[in-house]
């Protein structure tokens, strides 16, 4: 994907993003996320994958790619995954503590804030991040085919899962993965402006 298409994206997702943090009270919206609830809610066989979101789980699996990455002697897509969930880490918190919104009321629920979902942005970050790395490191189609469609699947069910348990309203969810979507489109654009540096260098 060119560049100009990256900052397509990154500009669709980031305008997303806007709506829904402008209108996500909004009465259309309350609708949506009350449709969505019904839908999803108390679908058990979710919960693994929203395990895969935890914090605990993605530190864990980002170290183990990252040392892998600086054996192969690949600092670039090192520091490429270190600054797609590191720094997107902190972008959530810092949206969710700007925006406060309250998480759905249920008892046990967590008390941090709702919006956008963590689950959503940072299990879209971490594992397209490690996708993107690993289809350049694949020549055969179809295995780069499989690759993508397992980790749409993995982010897909990480959001939902989040719906489904209870902890976030569908827009929460949403703006997630349009706040992850803008980041990795600007991460990437910036990397490839770096790779041309070093090829002509």
């Amino acid at each position: 994907m060119g560049n100009y298409r990256k900052f397509g994206v990154m500009i669709a997702a980031a305008a997303l993003f806007t709506l829904l943090a402008i209108y996500h009270d909004a009465p259309s919206m309350q609708a949506f996320d009350r449709a969505m609830d019904g839908w999803l809610g108390g679908i058990t066989w979710f919960k693994p994958f929203s395990f895969l979101g935890n914090p605990s789980t993605i530190v864990t699996v980002c170290v183990i790619v990252i040392v892998l990455l600086l054996i192969r002697r690949s600092p670039r897509d090192a520091l490429f995954l270190v600054l797609a969930a590191g720094l997107g880490y902190a972008l959530n918190e810092g949206l969710k503590e700007w925006f406060a919104r309250p998480r759905p009321d249920m008892p046990g629920q967590l008390e941090s804030y709702s919006f956008p979902s963590g689950h959503a942005q940072m299990g879209l970050l971490y594992v397209s991040s490690i996708a993107i790395i690993a289809v350049r490191r694949i020549r055969e189609r179809h295995w780069r085919g499989l690759l993508i469609s397992v980790a749409a699947l993995l982010i897909a069910g990480m959001g939902l899962s989040r719906i489904a348990l209870g902890r976030h309203y569908a827009t929460d969810v949403l703006a997630g993965w349009a706040a992850g979507t803008a980041y990795l489109s600007l991460l990437l654009i910036l990397f490839s402006f770096w790779e041309k540096d070093r090829s002509r260098s």
